[in-house]
């Protein structure tokens, strides 16, 4: 009855809709929850320009990853297309960096949104894809260990880098803290921690985004 009437008042047709929702049925849920989710699905897919499975498979993936719910699906979905927009993120990258990222990031206690702006920032630094995710695997499981929060440690570690006589020091500190693989990005996410911040909470505030850029993007 949803994917008719979806696809009578979207641009979708009803039989895509049923194939995103056979997606989400692979993926464990049940027939409310995909009720809760394929709407929101659908505004992805469009903002995005990619296919229904794929954004289904993606949009799943991460409320499992993060522990989150069905309910909780527009506003995934709003974070992740707002982040397309913000930052060199794509679907494909999203979703590589996220396989490695997202579990770890959820048992360090590192929410969605601060994820999503960490990978955004690699992004942008032409670090991404399962690259991206392995670095952040390291980071995240490296910072928690001083018990403080991911935000807090990366401050104290943007102090020591800014109190480091040179770039060999700097270099120095941050293969001291997360092994020489993930230096280079804990480099960039400790130079860009006030960006970061600010796209976390951009992100935090991106409900409606994924609609609104569906109705533009239509």
């Amino acid at each position: 009855t949803q994917a008719q009437a979806l696809g009578a008042s979207t641009a979708f047709t009803a039989t895509q809709v049923r194939e995103l929702q056979k997606e989400f049925a692979k993926l464990g849920f049940d027939p409310s929850q995909i009720e809760n989710m394929t709407e929101a699905t659908l505004n992805l897919a469009a903002a995005a320009g990619s296919e229904l499975a794929e954004a289904a498979s993606l949009a799943g993936a991460t409320i499992n990853a993060f522990g989150l719910n069905s309910q909780d699906a527009a506003h995934v979905t709003d974070v992740m297309a707002l982040s397309f927009s913000k930052s060199a993120l794509d679907m494909e990258k999203f979703s590589e960096t996220m396989k490695n990222a997202a579990p770890i990031a959820r048992a360090t206690g590192v929410s969605l949104e601060v994820a999503t702006a960490a990978a955004g920032k690699l992004a942008d630094a032409n670090i991404s894809g399962s690259k991206a995710g392995t670095d952040l695997k390291i980071i995240f499981s490296e910072l928690v260990k001083d018990g403080k929060p991911f935000a807090e440690s990366l401050n104290d570690i943007a102090a020591q880098m800014n109190a480091a006589g040179s770039k060999a020091e700097k270099l120095a500190i941050a293969e001291g803290l997360v092994g020489d693989r993930a230096k280079g990005a804990l480099l960039i996410l400790a130079d860009q921690k006030d960006e970061l911040g600010l796209l976390a909470g951009e992100l935090g505030n991106a409900d409606g985004a994924a609609q609104a850029m569906a109705d533009t993007m239509l």
